[in-house]
């Protein structure tokens, strides 16, 4: 067993049932970057209606149930396995929550994330190693979060393990096979390196 996890983290409107980006990617991820061990996480279809406009009921379920997740994980990968994330949208919230917790990542890519913007970064320095936030003026979808706009605006508070990357995307325009695939070796570099 490698001894580095990457777990990505779907967001909204997403079928268990279906065949997800995130599963494109573990497979894609998982040919470019060989010594990591790459698992697409279904964590359940979440509604954008109910995330939106439930004032967090439903967000705070789906951190729980991800706690639950990555609390088994550790458990059973013992403390010196690294746990690193890829998560968009929803993930992104997911993952600002868990470190708020106290969960301890070593890499996160941010892919326009509903994570807080204004996310306090010293507080929870010790949880990562670093984070990758890509985000985009052009996304379509962050704009009516009432939550997290980290994937429209990028991280407001700077710190030296946060990475800022704009990009010209859309919410979800990055995931077409010729965007994905060219921005493996860019990836499998924020995970690596």
């Amino acid at each position: 067993m490698a001894n580095h996890i990457v777990i990505i983290l779907h967001g909204i409107e997403c079928k268990p049932e279906d065949t997800l980006w995130s599963e494109e990617l573990s497979w894609r991820l998982s040919i470019t970057c060989p010594n990591l061990e790459i698992y697409s996480r279904k964590y359940g279809y979440v509604s954008g209606s109910s995330v939106w406009w439930n004032w967090g009921f439903k967000r705070s379920q789906v951190v729980d149930h991800e706690a639950r997740y990555f609390n088994a994980l550790q458990a059973d990968r013992g403390t010196d396995a690294k746990i690193s994330v890829i998560c968009h949208s929803l993930g992104g919230y997911v993952v600002h929550k868990l470190l708020e917790r106290g969960f301890k990542f070593h890499r996160i890519i941010e892919l326009y994330g509903a994570g807080d913007e204004n996310q306090d970064w010293s507080a929870i320095e010790d949880n990562f190693d670093r984070i990758y936030v890509w985000f985009s003026q052009n996304d379509e979808i962050l704009p009516r979060s009432n939550f997290g706009k980290i994937g429209l605006v990028g991280p407001t508070n700077k710190h030296p393990k946060v990475v800022r990357i704009r990009t010209k995307d859309g919410h979800t325009s990055w995931m077409e096979d010729a965007e994905m695939y060219s921005r493996l070796p860019i990836w499998k570099k924020q995970l690596e390196g």
